[in-house]
């Protein structure tokens, strides 16, 4: 299938918080994306690196070197990179607080909304660590397989389509909401707890 891709410029004013601007787009237009480019300064970086759960936080006249990632309708995963005064180099995932100091332009990149196939799969033995079930309609199951897919870890998607289903794997969780994600055949949540392990770790740990 062809995928039509549009180009976004934002231009960010002064005081302007970085990534919320980016979520705030993505969110009220239901953009699926990336982020193709950007020229700009920040008075303030909030940065979390690898390994790192701490937020580092940075001030000065702090020159954008670049800015990558995705956006999905309100979620983000980028990474900033920026150097301070001294040429010093500083990267990792952003994170609230990163405001703009004189300026930032944006390009932004959105793609049609993209196909999930479900699958109606009803057995419990393959080969791939995750099993995603989730509900056709649900706007947290797509996300959940988005952010799977954007990160390229494997599963399998399993759709809940009547009480036998929806039985089933309420047996093994003991959770009414969907998507229910499983590793190893174990239970370990639903979309938030997902978002914030892919955070942590970008799903290393699911591959």
């Amino acid at each position: 299938m062809d995928t039509e891709m549009q180009p976004h410029s934002l231009k960010l004013s002064p005081d302007s918080d970085l990534i919320n601007c980016i979520k705030e787009f993505s969110f009220s237009n239901n953009l699926y994306g990336y982020v193709s480019g950007v020229v700009g300064n920040l008075s303030n970086a909030c940065i979390q690196c690898p390994g790192n759960q701490e937020v580092s936080k940075f001030k000065g006249n702090l020159e954008i070197v670049s800015l990558n990632g995705n956006f999905n309708n309100g979620d983000v995963h980028l990474h900033l990179s920026f150097a301070d005064e001294g040429c010093n180099v500083f990267g990792g995932h952003l994170e609230e607080g990163s405001i703009v100091y004189k300026g930032t332009d944006i390009l932004l990149v959105s793609l049609e909304n993209k196909t999930i196939n479900f699958s109606n799969k009803k057995s419990f033995d393959n080969q791939s660590r995750v099993k995603a079930y989730i509900l056709k309609n649900c706007p947290w199951s797509k996300r959940s397989i988005r952010l799977l897919d954007s990160l390229s870890v494997p599963y399998d998607a399993i759709l809940i389509e009547n009480d036998k289903d929806f039985q089933k794997v309420n047996s093994l969780s003991k959770h009414n909401t969907f998507p229910q994600i499983f590793l190893d055949d174990v239970f370990f949540g639903g979309y938030d707890e997902l978002s914030k392990q892919a955070k942590y770790d970008y799903l290393n740990s699911f591959k």
